[in-house]
């Protein structure tokens, strides 16, 4: 039965398309007795949207770069060169892990996490907790691990606060036993 569940898994997978802007950071859908979880980052901008940012901040800075070498201050070009590759990598590596993802599918039996780093990991349901620590004393955000007594992932690291509890209250539905750090 684990072995339908994981060709069930994989049919899901290939039939869903995630588009490149989602509204939705968790979306939750039921089927038969199963429950999946997409989790995915806010992307506030698409890849397109970013490279135009790029190419205008690019544009910007150039040309007051080389406005200013006209005026004798030519020193000023390498610096702005540099200004624009590091604002370039940074906007290209935030852009990046925007498009990262996790899914969840929860089936009787099992638990199975795929992620888009190419991750993919199967838990015994019976035997899986799902720990909600929460920060106490420093504020940070919570976070949420499925754990059993030999491996432990930690899921939607990249999501609010918001979006955890929705997904600590998804799992929660679904019968999974949930730990926390905090019991008042």
């Amino acid at each position: 039965s684990n072995y339908c569940c994981y060709i069930a898994y994989k049919l899901l997978l290939t039939q869903l398309s995630y588009t490149a802007f989602c509204k939705n950071m968790v979306e939750v859908s039921t089927f038969e007795q199963q429950v999946q979880l997409h989790l995915s980052p806010n992307r506030s901008a698409t890849w397109q949207q970013t490279k135009f940012l790029m190419a205008s901040f690019g544009l910007f800075i150039s040309s007051i770069a080389i406005a200013w070498a006209f005026a004798g201050a030519w020193v000023i070009l390498p610096f702005a060169g540099i200004e624009v590759g590091l604002l370039t990598l940074i906007m290209y590596l935030v852009s990046k892990a925007t498009y990262q993802w996790q899914t969840v599918l929860i089936s009787p039996q099992t638990i199975f996490v795929q992620c888009s780093n190419g991750a993919y990991l199967r838990f015994p349901r019976h035997d899986t907790s799902l720990y909600f620590f929460k920060d106490t004393e420093k504020k940070r955000l919570p976070r949420l691990v499925l754990q059993t007594h030999l491996q432990q992932f930690e899921l939607g690291a990249f999501l609010n606060a918001d979006d955890k509890q929705r997904v600590h209250d998804s799992l929660k539905t679904t019968g999974i036993m949930i730990c926390t750090n905090k019991w008042w």
